[in-house]
């Protein structure tokens, strides 16, 4: 990285990670057919949870 730009990220942050992905271990039960697996965004029943805002805990 160039001087210039390593200047511009403070000393605690070039330290820290920036993301961690946490992916739940998942067993092949059902799947959505074509058509409805494209409209929820996911082929997995187990997977789909849909926004609400506001709603907290529903991972």
């Amino acid at each position: 990285m160039p001087e210039k730009e390593n200047q511009r990220i403070p000393e605690s942050g070039r330290r820290m990670r920036l993301a961690h992905a946490y992916i739940p271990w998942q067993h092949f039960k059902n799947s959505y057919p074509p058509a409805e697996a494209l409209r929820r965004g996911t082929l997995f029943p187990e997977l789909y949870m849909p926004y609400r805002p506001g709603r907290r805990g529903y991972y």
